[in-house]
């Protein structure tokens, strides 16, 4: 039967008795009374003053030892020799500084509650030498009067504590025979405090106990410390404390280390209410008058709190508080042997991790496994509960997990779909800045920080930044369940995580640029795409791949005059023009597709699945008419056309290298056929997908699909709020019968290149002349038209005629015209182009050089070269008003024009800022989007 679950009767009671029945009868006699109360699994708990019992088996024991001594007195005799069979010493010491037997028996209803539960005792009289008590059980147990008779021989011993002869006690009433209590009369002699009773030898009560206490106490710092286990070192200091105080219950609370949870153990307290107190002494509550609080703690560290506490409506006596403290400081002392040799034990574990993280991030090849390797090692060597590495990418400006450990695996799944954006994370854009570590909690983070954290069941965290040089590669991050803000452990781990920081942020460099080299050497350093080598080894592995009833195609393509963008436009145009034909083929292939780059303008395509020849060219069409799409390349559009050479292999065993030459041969042979072609290898060629732009432009004039588009220039130097319309710049548009109306940029490279620019520029001249001449009859005054020339253009012989013709016939003043030219080298490299300008420039037209500041000239080319007006380029009105330098250069240039007799337009114009401060420097002229957009009719009025 299993009754000691219940905490109704002390340790103290059953201590007593077993110890007066051993004394009569032995250890035989202790077993027999056991067995015939029934709890023989109480055997090992006889000499445990900490270990509580039911009432019922209480009485069970009373009844069982009475009846194995065979004498009525037994319970009598328990309680009477209480003293000399060990009571608590504790509580004998407490009681002797009481200082007489009066003031005893004043406590001694307070002292009850260190034996029983179910009882209350009551003084009704008390002087010197008597005492009246009354002593209640409680309703709904059984009253027995063994139990009064251990009370009352109990009560008779309390002279004893003070070397004088046992209290007469009488028992005049009984609960038994239906009184409401027990009634006892106590008298004892009259004590006097110096009188020596004791004979020579005989060793005082006092000292008795001291001498037994303190054996106590070294018995249990010997048990405390005798593990090497904090559970079972934190489960003795709970099972252990009846040694120094006896109470009801106990409650032990010790803070958690390193941003662990505090860890609660209790005796005697069911889990609510142990939780409940817990957290009361953990926040500094009152725990009232029933409980006695005392602090853990040495002088090394403060480990936590413990407790005795007694049952509702009871409290222990006033001298309890100083045995709990001495009791607390051999447990402040066990903890921190343990501590020391558990801080010993992780120092061990640490080296070894941090060996073993070595030795692993050296067999790292990629970024993904250093992560990891991270990643994992992060809890053995900082001490937290979740680790993670996130990588950060600074074309998005965001970071992206990418390994984590010692997380449940939803919380995982939440990291591993976290992406933190620099724009929406405040402490992101701080650590970016700072490049320091970073505590965060979840009280006090950003929202989208603390709705991570708890993601990942966490209240804080520490980031660290993970720095190759200047270079930021990533961050780690160490989290725990708890806040680690204001903690002893916050600073040990800060500086572990940076130093792991240090290993972490080399490995993935390392990496990353082994991976970098290993790509590099088979990747095209400009657009990505595989480079020949690799594209070859993907054609023959697709090759020996092939079924017997497959076709692999190979699809050569080469950019058309892709050498005039680099001529005309610079390297870095040509880079980026191949880039973005990289981009857009990758757009067009298919999944299982490989497209690759295999030097300077030609890419291919390898299909290891068609259907057949036909397939093959369909797929070409569509990436020639992709291409056929305008690029926006600095500012401009430019249009490329492509031609393809198709090659084709069906069943495996197929060579790379004869299926690469011949899709190279038959993209020659689409170039031969005009280019912007499809051609198959083996002599069938195909038709032009589209016909080519360059007979197209070719017939353009003729077939009236040039247009002029005009932009407004504007004076702003008088009064007007808008500005007067003085003029416009005419601007060519192609409008193309399949491809809509084309912006210069799309055709007037392929113009230039097929020697069609100056037909173009002198139909550009004509239609200008005649529009203008209707502007000043419709508006009744002069205005002017610029009109753009290409380098060939003002070297060709027709020129001058063609400008006096278009004067002539439209009635035109010289002036009225202004030709402009780009700024640029060639001027001075062609032959007779300075003559030209001259000769120009006395027929009357004006010479506007376009574009300033932008190309290659020198400053001293705006004397030698005859204009007549400068334009300054876009790029430094974009800046006005906020850029200093861009001003200081619109105010050179507008000082110096001064100096020289030379007009200046300002180009570019957007917003009202820009005109204000050109208007403030002193500029006049202006053109732009603010001021009109081209259009096919100019616009007179603003």
């Amino acid at each position: 039967m299993e009754t000691t679950g219940e905490r109704e009767t002390s340790g103290g009671t059953t201590t007593l008795l077993f110890r007066h029945v051993r004394a009569q009868g032995g250890d035989a006699a202790v077993q027999e009374v056991l067995e015939r109360a029934g709890v023989p699994e109480l055997a090992a708990h006889v000499d445990d003053m900490g270990h509580w019992i039911s009432y019922e088996t209480r009485i069970r024991l009373f009844h069982a030892a009475v009846d194995v001594l065979d004498d009525p007195r037994t319970m009598f005799d328990v309680g009477a020799t209480a003293i000399a069979n060990g009571l608590d010493h504790a509580l004998v010491l407490l009681l002797r500084t009481l200082g007489s037997p009066r003031e005893v028996y004043r406590q001694l209803p307070r002292a009850v509650s260190k034996f029983t539960s179910t009882s209350t005792m009551r003084i009704v009289r008390l002087d010197a030498t008597s005492a009246t008590v009354h002593y209640r059980l409680h309703d709904g147990y059984a009253h027995s009067r063994l139990d009064c008779d251990y009370a009352r021989g109990l009560i008779s011993s309390v002279p004893r504590l003070f070397d004088l002869p046992a209290a007469a006690v009488g028992h005049p009433a009984c609960q038994s025979d239906g009184h409401p209590h027990c009634v006892y009369t106590i008298r004892w002699p009259r004590y006097r405090r110096f009188a020596l009773l004791r004979r020579r030898g005989q060793e005082s009560v006092e000292l008795g106990a001291l001498r037994a206490q303190l054996e106590d106490l070294q018995l249990a710092a010997s048990d405390l410390v005798s593990s090497d286990d904090v559970g079972a070192v934190l489960e003795r200091i709970t099972d252990r404390a009846a040694s120094a105080l006896l109470a009801p219950a106990y409650l032990l609370v010790v803070e958690g280390r390193d941003g662990d949870e505090p860890v609660v153990r209790s005796s005697g307290l069911d889990p609510d209410e142990a939780r409940d107190l817990a957290e009361a002494m953990r926040r500094g509550d009152d725990l009232g008058a029933r409980a006695v609080v005392v602090d853990v703690a040495s002088t090394r560290h403060a480990h936590g709190r413990l407790a005795a506490v007694f049952g509702p409506g009871q409290r222990g006596l006033d001298q309890d508080r100083h045995l709990l403290e001495a009791y607390a400081r051999h447990a402040a002392a066990a903890l921190d042997l343990l501590t020391a040799l558990e801080d010993s034990r992780r120092e061990a574990r640490r080296a070894t991790a941090l060996l073993a993280l070595a030795h692993a991030l050296a067999g790292a090849r990629d970024t993904l496994a250093a992560a990891t390797v991270v990643a994992q090692a992060m809890p053995g060597i900082v001490g937290c509960r979740g680790a993670g590495v996130m990588l950060w990418d600074a074309a998005t400006g965001s970071l992206r997990s990418v390994a984590s450990h010692g997380h449940e695996p939803h919380e995982s799944q939440v990291l591993a779909n976290a992406t933190i954006h620099m724009d929406n994370v405040p402490e992101l854009a701080g650590l970016i800045t700072r490049r320091e570590p970073m505590v965060l909690d979840v009280a006090t983070a950003s929202p989208v920080v603390a709705s991570l954290l708890r993601g990942v069941g966490a209240r804080s965290a520490i980031v660290v930044p993970l720095l190759a040089g200047d270079s930021l590669m990533g961050i780690a991050t160490a989290s725990w369940p708890r806040s680690m803000v204001g903690t002893p452990g916050l600073a040990e781990a800060l500086t572990r995580l940076e130093g792991l920081s240090d290993q972490a942020a080399t490995a993935l460099e390392n990496a990353r640029l082994l991976a970098t080299v290993h790509h590099q050497s088979q990747h095209d350093a400009l657009t990505g795409l595989p480079n020949r080598v690799l594209f070859a080894r993907a054609l023959d592995d697709c090759l020996r791949a092939t079924p017997e009833d497959r076709t692999v195609a190979v699809l050569f393509c080469d950019l058309d005059r892709f050498k005039y963008v680099n001529d005309g436009f610079g390297h870095a145009a040509g880079d980026e023009l191949l880039r973005q034909v990289g981009a857009r083929l990758r757009e067009r292939v298919r999944d299982g597709d490989v497209l690759g780059r295999l030097s300077g303008d030609e890419f291919a395509v390898v299909l290891p699945s068609v259907s057949g020849e036909d397939h093959a060219v369909g797929i070409a069409i569509d990436i020639i008419e992709s291409l056929d799409k305008p690029f926006r390349i600095d500012g401009r559009e430019l249009r490329i056309t492509a031609s393809i050479g198709i090659s084709l292999h069906t069943g495996p065993d197929g060579r790379g290298d004869k299926l690469l030459a011949s899709a190279d041969s038959a993209m020659y042979q689409a170039k031969q056929r005009g280019r912007n072609q499809v051609a198959v290898a083996g002599g069938l060629v195909k038709r032009g997908v589209v016909p080519s732009l360059e007979a197209e432009l070719s017939s353009a004039i003729t077939n009236d699909q040039l247009r002029l588009f005009f932009q407004p220039v504007v004076d702003v130097s008088g009064p007007s709020e808008s500005g007067d319309v003085v003029g416009g710049e005419a601007l060519l548009r192609w409008a193309h019968p399949r491809l809509g109306l084309l912006a210069p940029g799309a055709f007037l490279p392929l113009a230039e290149e097929a020697g069609l620019v100056t037909d173009l520029d002198l139909w550009a001249l004509g239609a200008a002349c005649r529009t203008l001449a209707g502007w000043c009859e419709e508006s009744g005054r002069a205005m002017h038209v610029a009109v753009n020339l290409a380098g060939a253009t003002l070297v060709d012989p027709r020129l001058l005629p063609a400008v006096r013709g278009a004067l002539t016939a439209n009635e035109i003043a010289p002036d009225q015209l202004h030709l402009e030219i780009v700024e640029s080298r060639s001027l001075v490299d062609i032959p007779g182009a300075v003559e030209r300008l001259g000769e120009l420039r006395q027929m009357g037209v004006k010479i506007s050089l376009d574009d300033f500041g932008t190309g290659y000239s020198t400053l001293a080319w705006i004397q030698a070269l005859p204009v007549d007006q400068i334009k300054i380029d876009r790029t430094f009105i974009m800046a006005l008003p906020d850029d200093d330098a861009s001003l200081a250069v619109v105010r050179a240039v507008l000082s110096l024009a001064s100096d020289l007799g030379i007009g200046v337009v300002a180009e570019g114009v957007e917003e009202i800022e820009q005109l204000a401060a050109l208007r403030e420097v002193g500029c006049g002229l202006v053109q732009g989007y603010l001021l009109g957009r081209p259009q096919p009719e100019l616009e007179m009025g603003l």
